[in-house]
């Protein structure tokens, strides 16, 4: 691993992965009029955008999955990868919240610890 990709990650990714998350599954810092939490969502749908790829969130109520509506008038709008997070801590300070390859940084820390 080069040393550019070594700050990335230690800057992007300070905190370990949550274990208990299980696939395609993210912490999101969800805004409302009362304030902002940390909900755990499904990542399930792709949609491409004139600005990206976005992704259709989901948050597990019982037995079903409910869509996280964002208040805008177009189904096909959703979250950028860069919203998403695989620990609590690194979401609540949004420390990758401009970074869409963050996983691919994740993958590379992840190849770099099993060597």
């Amino acid at each position: 691993m080069d040393e550019r990709t070594a700050l990335m990650i230690r800057e992007y990714l300070p905190h370990d992965p949550d274990p208990s998350l299980e696939f395609g599954e993210y912490y999101y810092l969800q805004s409302t009029a009362s304030g902002e939490r940390i909900i755990r969502v499904y990542a399930l749908d792709i949609l491409p955008h004139q600005d990206g790829t976005e992704y259709g969130i989901y948050q597990r109520r019982g037995c079903t999955m409910v869509r996280i509506d964002f208040g805008w008038n177009d189904p096909n709008r959703g979250v950028h990868k860069s919203q998403l997070y695989d620990n609590r801590t690194d979401c609540k300070d949004q420390t990758h919240s401009w970074v869409e390859g963050w996983e691919d940084l994740r993958n590379i820390q992840r190849k770099e610890v099993t060597r």
